[in-house]
């Protein structure tokens, strides 16, 4: 079944893409909704069928809270306070992701080191890039500073992956994906005259990300226990 969400979550993804690249706004807004349930639908169907465990109910927290990010996005162009909250939930969601992460790989200093490197080039980009943030540079400061430890403790798990393979390298997929997606993201809100494919590639590769850690999920070696 959760396959079935997958796929309709692809499928939304390139009805969004399309409606967008038509100029149909409203019809971009919806099927961007439409595509987040869908990947919402497959994060539930992974807790309640194979987890119901503290780590499955953090990624199932994380993927309501970036549905909702992406509904207050696609409403918000970037510069009022729909987009701050929008941003604010993304942020949460990393959080309730890094819950999980840290839980099933300790931090240890090459993780920070890694965060810390990974950051200071997306600093590097936010600081220098010829970008508008029409006041919200700090907001996205804070939030590059979570997404560059969320991406690096995905692929920590590596050294957890003993018996569970295939989630351990689902979420690492995903969590380098949604950090590229997020960075396409900042030249489509913030940049200028960046050109719609752009967009489109964002949202190919956000959807993916969301596709490989709600599959995660679904596996039946998912890491169990409660915390």
């Amino acid at each position: 079944m959760y396959l079935i969400f997958e796929g309709l979550n692809l499928i939304s993804c390139f009805g969004l893409i399309a409606a967008f690249l038509i100029g149909f706004p409203t019809a971009a807004i919806v099927m961007k909704s439409v595509a987040s349930l869908f990947f919402l639908l497959a994060g539930v169907r992974g807790f309640f069928v194979h987890n119901k465990t503290g780590y499955a109910k953090s990624m199932l927290a994380a993927f309501f809270l970036s549905a909702i990010g992406d509904v207050l996005l696609a409403l918000d162009n970037g510069e009022g306070v729909l987009f701050v909250i929008g941003v604010a939930s993304f942020a949460a969601a990393h959080v309730m992701f890094l819950i999980v992460f840290c839980r099933i790989s300790p931090i240890k200093k090459i993780d920070i080191g890694a965060a810390a490197a990974v950051f200071a080039g997306l600093l590097a980009l936010l600081l220098f890039g010829n970008f508008s943030y029409h006041g919200l540079l700090p907001v996205l400061i804070g939030y590059t500073v979570i997404v560059s430890f969320m991406m690096t403790k995905a692929l920590s798990l590596w050294r957890s992956r003993g018996g569970r393979e295939n989630a351990a390298y689902l979420i690492m997929a995903g969590g380098v994906l949604f950090l590229l997606s997020d960075v396409l993201l900042l030249f489509c809100l913030f940049g200028e005259n960046t050109p719609p494919i752009v967009q489109a590639v964002n949202w190919l590769l956000y959807y993916a990300a969301q596709i490989c850690l709600t599959a995660s999920v679904n596996q039946r070696n998912f890491w169990g226990g409660n915390y």
